[in-house]
């Protein structure tokens, strides 16, 4: 049996994120092609709420 986590509805929060270009563009860059922005940004949150 394989597991497929695509398949599990979560509940999600969508908003539109303001920041300005300059920061937007350094944070950006440093995130590796092969990871999405909403992924990285989500591994930021996490990160973040567990300080």
């Amino acid at each position: 049996m394989t597991s497929d986590k695509s398949k599990i509805k979560r509940e999600v929060k969508t908003f539109l994120l303001e920041v300005p270009t300059d920061i937007w563009e350094k944070w950006k860059d440093k995130i590796p092609r092969s990871i999405s922005i909403n992924k990285a940004l989500i591994d930021l949150l996490k990160v973040e709420s567990e300080k």
